[in-house]
């Protein structure tokens, strides 16, 4: 069943009188939302009416629950939805889409995605597989990379749908540094990091699109040249981790980092502005990212071509499986002598 958290009423949701196939129910704390759904509920947040603490917290327990949720934002309260995906959300609905009013099309669309599905939602009952079957994986994308140099970031319209390679960093994987160095500390480090990222993703020509806590999104320009120039600093960063962490971060802690890349489109906006910015691309890097990625390892999907990994460096990549459907392939582990 789809359920949305709010005390507002359906209309300020983008919904009808008589959609009889989602529930509205008041916001309640983690303890009882974690009582209350069970695996294959949809469970989404109105972010005009619950903090991004609150949601954060509860989300924990839906996804221990194995329940999938989201985020309903109908004034756009929140400046970067980055800060959902990376904690593991299926699905963000902005403003526009709740203006245009929302239908049980559009939320099933968001259920079979992720590889799931909700018989109420979709009308049509989940494929299970059998014992022993591993996940299907699909065909790459077919994908023609644009020739030339890339003309700049200024050449981009606001609003124009283009193919990009996505770039997701973690500083500190599962280590949550916050806690461990503290606040001051903290948001010295995170200004340090941004420094090396910069620095180091130049020469692909990387744009920092997304950014919340001690991950980062990056736009790379579909040009091979670019991604290949982003792949070479990745794995430079991975083996220089510890040299960067003392030098860098000035940090008295071991810390690896966590790099995953992905192929596809979206609609492009500038950075700070990406509030409004949904995709299937953009869906698919935070999940690789966040939920499949390894510490001291680049994760690369299958939409990313051969022609946009350095040829020396193709043994470095080793089949990882599937992940959402797509095959994926990690770096090799770098092993360091004492």
């Amino acid at each position: 069943m789809i359920y949305i958290l709010s005390s507002k009423k359906p209309a300020a949701l983008g919904l009808g009188g008589k959609d009889t196939w989602v529930e509205i129910e008041p916001p309640m704390s983690s303890v009882q939302a974690g009582k209350k759904f069970k695996s294959g509920d949809q469970v989404y947040f109105d972010a005009s009416a619950i903090s991004l603490p609150e949601i954060k917290k509860t989300a924990k327990a839906l996804v221990k629950n194995n329940v999938l949720w989201g985020v309903i934002d109908p004034k756009g309260a929140t400046e970067d939805p980055a800060v959902f995906f990376f904690d593991g959300a299926s699905d963000y609905i902005g403003p526009a889409l709740v203006k245009k009013g929302l239908s049980k099309k559009r939320v099933a669309q968001a259920l079979s995605w992720v590889g799931k599905s909700d018989t109420k939602a979709s009308g049509k009952g989940a494929d299970k597989m059998k014992p022993g079957e591993t996940e299907p994986t699909r065909k790459r994308k077919s994908q023609k990379l644009p020739a030339g140099k890339f003309e700049g970031w200024k050449s981009i319209r606001a609003g124009t749908t283009e193919n990009f390679f996505f770039l997701f960093v973690s500083l500190g994987g599962k280590t949550n540094l916050r806690s461990m160095v503290g606040e001051a500390s903290f948001s010295t480090i995170m200004n340090h990091w941004r420094d090396v990222l910069y620095q180091a993703f130049r020469k692909a020509d990387a744009l920092p699109w997304m950014e919340t806590e001690a991950h980062s999104l990056f736009l790379i320009p579909a040009r091979a040249n670019n991604c290949k120039a982003a792949i070479e600093a990745a794995l430079k960063m991975i083996v220089s981790s510890k040299l960067i962490g003392v030098e860098k971060l000035f940090l008295k802690i071991p810390v690896e980092f966590t790099f995953a890349l992905h192929y596809g489109e979206t609609a492009f906006q500038a950075p700070g502005k990406t509030g409004a910015v949904v995709s299937e691309s953009v869906n698919y890097i935070f999940h690789l990212g966040g939920k499949k990625a390894e510490e001291g390892h680049l994760t690369i999907s299958d939409d990313v071509s051969e022609e946009a990994i350095p040829e020396a460096l193709m043994d470095m990549f080793l089949p990882a499986g599937t992940f959402e459907g797509i095959a994926i392939r990690h770096s090799r582990r770098f092993v360091y002598e004492k």
